[in-house]
């Protein structure tokens, strides 16, 4: 894989699970000095102008404060500047594929779900959506993706030395 720059979090409305990812990863990268890369986040549906209360709540706890966030929807120029995309359920990864079928070769290779970045099995990909779960299993839901996102942090440390040094 060439060196990463620019990874985009996608989820069903960007407001819960792929802000928190975007905004852990800015963390993660700081505290794991992975320089020069962006993050980003998006979704499909237009659901809220606003993170959801319990994302803030969550990453507020890791001393990470979201100030003007609004969400965004998945573009195609978005999608044409990422050298990865991580969705949270396989889901968007297949409406990905399929709003953007022109795209397909663009796409080889960068599509994953954060999981599955990492290395889980094939059965255990899914990060699902905890929108009116209540805050205990959006914490439990959350932590997921913060233990993920800090996996895949390290990993594209490792990925983007490996590249500088070839």
């Amino acid at each position: 894989m060439p060196k990463v720059k620019n990874i985009l979090f996608i989820c069903y409305a960007n407001t819960c699970r792929s802000p928190a990812a975007e905004y852990l990863a800015q963390y993660y990268a700081n505290k794991h000095q992975l320089k020069d890369v962006n993050f980003n986040s998006a979704g499909w549906h237009d659901a809220f102008d606003h993170a959801q209360p319990e994302t803030l709540n969550y990453i507020r706890k890791k001393g990470i404060y979201i100030q003007e966030f609004h969400p965004k929807l998945i573009t195609r120029k978005l999608i044409e500047n990422q050298d990865l995309i991580i969705g949270m359920e396989r889901y968007n990864l297949i409406k990905l594929r399929k709003r953007f079928r022109d795209l397909k070769e663009h796409l080889k290779g960068k599509l994953f779900t954060l999981k599955q970045f990492n290395g889980a099995d094939k059965h255990d990909l899914n990060i699902p959506d905890p929108y009116k779960t209540g805050v205990k299993n959006y914490n439990r839901i959350l932590a997921i993706v913060d233990e993920n996102v800090e996996k895949l942090v390290k990993k594209i440390v490792k990925l983007n030395e490996s590249e500088d040094s070839s």
